[in-house]
């Protein structure tokens, strides 16, 4: 299996996710600072030249606001350094991001497939014989209940307490429709590519008509494109009545692409002209060796 990672992005994400972290923490030692100064000074004190003197006056404020607005910065960062930053995930011993978590298990897969992580205007794309499969990954643990196109997530203090740093189960189903459409204008954009300049040397008809891009001779725009939504943690308790899209622990994708490979298998040459066309498409850099 082919791998092209848009890592600036990935890193860009992480690299967010620690400023409003640290933000957070810095926010939240000003607010605690401040909230001290009535036991350093008397409320009938003189105020202070300076930074002092203004927390005499406005301490209260400021340990209030500082509490909110550090919690806040703190609980974004969290969400994303959640869904782009490596961690060391509950009973594993691998130190991974999500989308490594879900390469890892699609581990086996021959080279006609290609998995696509947040190079494409699909954040994780996996290309092969049965078209595009778009993952919609999660990562809290918890309880999720999905009953036909309904995803909830009962109320405990644990998620009370967490909500802000948490993804949310969300609306995986409406998320995957939206990034077919996305993908399905780029398909497009196929039929549209320039023709190959024309060979030097006279060629027969049939070779001449191979010189041409094989993603512009290749109906892409019919390509299948199915979806499911992956819980990477395995502390995710799922219960599940008639879900509109798959939902798949880790351990079951392999299984789930290649059921999908029997059912909707799709021609080789149209295989190559989609590979080709989301390669030249994709945004991505090569990784180096750890």
């Amino acid at each position: 299996m082919k791998v092209y990672r848009n890592l600036k992005e990935i890193n860009r994400k992480e690299s967010i996710g620690r400023r409003f972290t640290l933000t957070g923490m810095g926010i939240l030692a000003l607010g605690f600072v401040a909230s001290l100064i009535p036991t350093w000074y008397a409320p009938d004190a003189p105020l202070q030249p300076g930074v002092i003197g203004l927390l005499q006056q406005y301490w209260s404020w400021i340990s209030f606001g500082a509490l909110f607005l550090g919690f806040l910065c703190a609980s974004i960062g969290s969400y994303y350094i959640n869904r782009y930053a490596r961690r060391r995930w509950p009973g594993g011993r691998f130190v991974e991001r999500p989308d490594q978590v879900l390469e890892r298990n699609m581990k086996g897969l021959d080279d006609k497939f290609a998995f696509f992580s947040q190079s494409l205007p699909a954040a994780y794309v996996l290309a092969g014989p049965n078209g595009l499969t778009i993952f919609a990954l999660r990562s809290d643990k918890g309880r999720v209940i999905v009953e036909g196109d309904k995803w909830r997530e009962p109320f405990s203090l644990t998620r009370f307490f967490t909500f802000f740093a948490r993804e949310g189960v969300g609306s995986p189903d409406r998320e995957i429709e939206e990034q077919k459409t996305r993908l399905r204008k780029l398909l497009a954009q196929a039929a549209n590519q320039p023709a190959a300049e024309p060979a030097p040397a006279p060629v027969p008809p049939a070779a001449g008509a191979a010189a041409a891009p094989l993603a512009r001779q290749t109906n892409l725009a019919d390509v299948p494109i199915d979806g499911a939504v992956v819980f990477l943690n395995p502390q995710i308790e799922l219960q599940l009545t008639d879900p509109v899209i798959p939902v798949l622990r880790p351990d079951q994708v392999k299984d789930y692409v290649r059921g999908r490979v029997k059912e909707a298998k799709v021609a080789n040459a149209t295989q190559r002209a989609l590979l080709d066309h989301l390669a030249q498409n994709a945004v991505y850099q090569v990784e180096q060796s750890e």
